[in-house]
């Protein structure tokens, strides 16, 4: 067995079935591998960002592992990108490169030469701090410690993506019978002390739980059900809980919901499950964060919970799903005036304000709020970067079974290509300027007939960056739109150049009947909104404009537009 085919045998062990993948020269021996492997389904992108995004949501989905082949050079520096999302998102992804042949590496590697081989690039330098571990192969003798380490790194902890770089020459060379495995250390997790936690709810009347990117639906649904206990959650965090759950309050952040706010600043416990408090959750005040809290996290990164810029009283180094598991059988009394505090703010502080729905073009929170009715639960959502993210997160109305992916600590423009990953229905959401950074990739839907949705929001550019050089530079407009340098093609077109069905949904038409027709049909869809180009985003966190003319930060709880006294 050659290292190439050992290690597709490897990813086929641990449950893998896709592999997306870019080919290239120096990568002919992995790619002949898999191509004769009779188990892993190969889906070839366009783009080996996009092939690495795709392997994210890959993971996301499906729980596993996700795993990308690529090539030497500018194939590897593409998929950068998408491994440091995959980083900061804590996905599980292997990226398999090929590299010029060992003796020209381990020249690199030894003088610090640029470069000595056609493409060839010492890689480590470049990756090793946006992966979990990274490993140029130079020995065949070595492939089976490398993936095993690689995958127990990717999956165990926090999760992440790895890297193996394996030279043209070793990829063909046999694998010998007896090879050295790797062998793995248990994570060491602080011990949960329930008695103390209890104690702490038991003394509190307005408990509240955050729960964020390292939680998830079924840990979030027994702690809050099990001690009656309101739920907000970061945007990673949002598929943790259901819209319709009693205990579902809203969604804090930079551009969030006032009822999440209000219950965050009036709470006395906070629990914070799997969240790292970034500022786009918490403002730029971190130590007025839920103020009259106190506050308990738990989390499994170290490193998070060593931050201080959110004093927290009480720390857990464990995951969310065990510290579930020790509270299950624990029980608290229920808050019934709090619980129903936290549902009267929601029921009286709609994001979706009724006034859209008669804007023309048509607002993207309301056409947000009409595609959500229409989207089945047990559905993949995949929402890219900019305003439609904070639309979307602002608006969507969560059902049972959906899972809600974005791309979280990067931001990154064209993560709707990794949709592609799912490799079963998915709802992807993209603005325009998001779409176009990743369009090659209408090939790859085509090709494979993938059922993608993709509603397109035309607003004509960079509608986020247009807000903030309208707030800040005096409407001094440079790479927002047509306008200022930045032009959008009509995308019903570049659908059917692609060879794909498309449907355009502008003011004037039976929304959500259009709506109906794109989820109805089979395979791909692009579907182009045409939405308004200055369109409001918010609620959101802003500053006040004192009597002297100088900007002061609001309060957490006083998101812009600034309600009177009255809360109107």
């Amino acid at each position: 067995m050659t290292v190439s085919e050992y290690i597709f045998s490897f990813l086929e062990e641990k449950g893998v079935d896709t592999v997306f993948m870019v080919s290239g020269s120096s990568a002919m021996w992995l790619t002949d591998a898999l191509c004769r492997n009779q188990k892993l389904k190969a889906i070839c992108n366009h783009h080996e960002q996009a092939a690495v995004m795709s392997a994210d949501i890959n993971a996301r989905v499906s729980g596993g592992l996700g795993a990308a082949l690529v090539t030497i050079g500018p194939g590897a520096t593409n998929a950068i990108t998408g491994v440091a999302q995959a980083y900061l998102d804590s996905s599980a992804v292997m990226v398999l490169s090929g590299q010029a042949s060992s003796k020209l590496l381990a020249y690199e590697q030894s003088t610090g030469i640029r470069q000595h081989g056609t493409q060839s690039l010492n890689l480590e330098p470049l990756v090793s701090s946006i992966t979990k571990y990274f490993a140029a192969v130079m020995n065949p003798a070595d492939i089976r410690y490398h993936l095993e380490r690689a995958y127990h790194e990717a999956m165990s902890g926090r999760k992440g993506p790895v890297w193996l770089d394996i030279p043209v020459d070793i990829q063909n060379k046999q694998v010998p019978e007896k090879m050295k495995g790797f062998a793995a250390v248990p994570e060491k997790y602080d011990e949960i002390d329930t008695d103390k936690v209890c104690e702490l709810i038991a003394q509190a009347g307005k408990p509240l739980i955050l729960a964020g990117g390292g939680a998830d639906s079924e840990s979030v649904a027994l702690i809050s059900h099990q001690l009656h206990i309101p739920v907000v959650t970061s945007r990673m965090g949002i598929e943790c809980i259901c819209s319709d759950d009693p205990y579902y309050v809203g969604r804090p952040g930079t551009n969030g919901q006032r009822a999440a706010h209000f219950a965050i600043q009036r709470a006395d416990f906070l629990l914070i499950l799997g969240c790292r408090l970034s500022v786009s959750t918490v403002g730029y005040d971190p130590a007025d964060f839920a103020r009259n809290a106190v506050k308990v996290q738990v989390d499994v990164d170290q490193k998070e919970l060593d931050k201080t810029d959110v004093p927290v009283d009480y720390k857990i180094h464990n995951t969310v799903q065990n510290f579930a598991k020790a509270m299950k059988n624990v029980s608290a009394p229920e808050h019934v005036d709090w619980t129903g505090y936290c549902r009267e703010m929601r029921e009286n502080y709609p994001v979706v304000l009724r006034e859209y729905q008669q804007l023309n073009p048509l607002n993207s929170y309301y056409f947000t709020s009409l595609l959500a009715k229409e989207v089945p639960e047990d559905t993949v959502i995949t929402v890219d970067t900019g305003s439609v993210c904070n639309v979307v997160s602002q608006s969507w109305h969560l059902k049972k079974g959906q899972r809600y992916l974005i791309s979280g600590g990067l931001s990154c423009m064209g993560f709707w290509a990794g949709s592609i990953g799912a490799m079963e229905p998915v709802i992807a959401l993209s603005g325009d300027g998001s779409v176009s950074m990743n369009i090659q990739e209408f090939a790859t839907l085509k090709h494979y007939q993938l059922p993608v949705k993709l509603f397109v929001y035309k607003n004509n550019g960079y509608m986020l960056i247009r807000h903030n050089q309208h707030n800040y530079m005096h409407d001094r407009f440079l790479g927002v739109g047509p306008d200022s340098g930045v032009e959008l093609p009509d995308f019903c077109r570049v659908a059917e150049a692609y060879g794909l069905p498309s449907i355009r949904i502008e003011y004037g038409d039976d929304i959500s009947a259009k709506i109906r027709q794109v989820l109805s049909m089979d395979g791909p869809v692009v579907c182009e909104v045409i939405l308004e180009e200055f369109g409001p985003l918010a609620p959101r966190i802003a500053s006040r404009v004192m009597p002297d003319g100088s900007l002061k930060a609001a309060a957490y709880d006083d998101l812009a537009p600034f309600l009177d006294a009255e809360g109107e």
